[in-house]
């Protein structure tokens, strides 16, 4: 007896086999974005500045010691490291606490324009970090006339 082919495919409705995919790459992306918001809890804000001759950097860093601060500047980027580790022990007549925070944070910052990174200049303030970079001066283009022979 032969066997009868399985035609039903063409009755199915195509809608269904587009929220099926619209489903896995809902799942997907959420997992996908499940990694990346623990890493951007790990982040801390920065606010840049184009002021006229520097673009200056600040990052809110509170609690951190500027010996625990590293910073690296590029013509076009500014990379901070930073790491953070405390610990708060209290006893009292009736209680005892003790509080432990670590942790390690590194971001990448591009900058709008150019800068000279060797002459940058940071300084730590209050839980405020900030880096004034000054701009690479522009030069004039040279025009020249040149002569038909």
């Amino acid at each position: 007896m032969a066997r009868k082919k399985d035609w039903s495919f063409f009755w199915e409705d195509p809608w269904e086999e587009m929220e099926r995919m619209q489903e896995r790459l809902n799942r997907m992306m959420s997992s996908l974005w499940r990694g990346t918001a623990t890493q951007f809890m790990h982040q801390f804000p920065v606010d840049i500045i184009d002021a006229d001759d520097s673009i200056i950097v600040r990052a809110d860093l509170p609690g951190i010691d500027k010996k625990n601060i590293s910073i690296r500047a590029t013509e076009d980027t500014v990379e901070i490291h930073a790491e953070q580790s405390e610990e708060k022990r209290e006893e009292g007549e009736n209680f005892f606490r003790q509080e432990r925070r670590f942790g390690s944070f590194h971001r990448t910052i591009p900058l709008p324009e150019e800068v000279d990174a060797d002459s940058a200049e940071a300084k730590l303030e209050d839980g405020v970090l900030e880096i004034r970079l000054p701009k690479k001066v522009k030069s004039e283009k040279k025009k020249k006339e040149i002569k038909l022979k």
